[in-house]
């Protein structure tokens, strides 16, 4: 399934249990603050031992530390890098890597290291041509343009808008989008413009449900959906509306269960917990640490 749709002081590897390659479509937002690894953050994919579920992980960004609960932990980056995972070869795991905003550098574990980027672009990772590995892309928060390596360079959005990547129509690519939190406009490009949510509220875009006659019939289709820190508000437009978790908690959508459709989930950092509704409660991680689901 498509991820909605995340330098190096070569660090020493530190691996606790057997990993076959790495430790990638959370969306947070808030701060416009590139020195924050958590604003506006995307990541295309969360599976990192290719089993077919999301992962519960997290990155610590004052060390560079990436674990991945029941698979190992590992040294990869510096304080002030941008996790950007994602499946980058294409063998249906998920590969650590990270965008660092002050010089533009992509490094990723064991395959590439280029630079792309500059300026106040953030990482926005995603499958856009549809060959079924990771494109490395960044998004311009002042300009609104999109630059895909390799691929194109195109104009979408303005300044404060959000980038909110995915596959809305189901053709096996990612899609550009961009959530404008002011208006609560929803932009996908060439596809749909929609009003849902607010100021407050965080994009969490996402396969919530099947389409038609399930997924035999249909393909996977993202879905426009918000959290609403404030009030646990979970809200899938035309769908659905659920409350699953409390003020300051960061939505952690993913496939955790294995029904290949997304999940509720939340992290909370004063304590850790993951709690995915209705699947799992689990501590992993802790203040200061940014979780890393898709």
């Amino acid at each position: 399934m498509k991820g909605i749709r995340t330098i190096l002081a070569l660090a020493t590897v530190i691996l606790v249990a057997a990993v076959t390659s790495v430790f990638g479509q959370t969306y947070l937002i808030n701060e416009k603050t590139l020195a924050n690894p958590s604003s506006n953050l995307v990541l295309q994919s969360g599976d990192y031992n290719g089993d077919g579920l999301t992962d519960i992980a997290v990155f610590r960004p004052s060390t560079g530390l990436w674990a991945v609960r029941g698979l190992g932990r590992i040294y990869f980056g510096a304080d002030g890098d941008r996790p950007a995972s994602g499946d980058y070869d294409g063998d249906g795991i998920t590969d650590i890597a990270i965008y660092r905003p002050t010089t533009g550098l992509w490094a990723v574990k064991n395959l590439t290291r280029v630079y792309y980027g500059s300026g106040n672009n953030i990482s926005v990772p995603g499958d856009y041509d549809g060959d079924g590995s990771c494109d490395i892309t960044v998004f311009d928060l002042d300009t609104g343009v999109w630059s895909l390596r390799g691929i194109t360079t195109v104009g979408y959005g303005i300044i404060d808008d959000v980038p909110v990547p995915g596959d809305y129509n189901g053709d096996g690519s990612d899609d550009l989008g961009i959530f404008r939190p002011f208006s609560g406009l929803w932009a996908i490009r060439d596809i749909t413009r929609a009003y849902f949510g607010g100021a407050d509220d965080i994009p969490v875009p996402g396969v919530y449900r099947w389409y038609g006659g399930g997924k035999e019939a249909t393909p996977f289709r993202s879905q426009i959906a918000i959290f609403r820190p404030s009030s646990g508000l979970w809200a899938i437009k035309g769908i659905s509306r659920h409350y699953f978790g409390a003020g300051g908690d960061t939505p952690v959508v993913g496939n955790y269960g294995g029904t290949e459709l997304d999940e509720f989930g939340v992290f909370r950092a004063s304590s850790g917990l993951w709690a995915v509704k209705e699947t799992t409660r689990v501590y992993f991680g802790t203040g200061g640490d940014i979780p890393l689901a898709k």
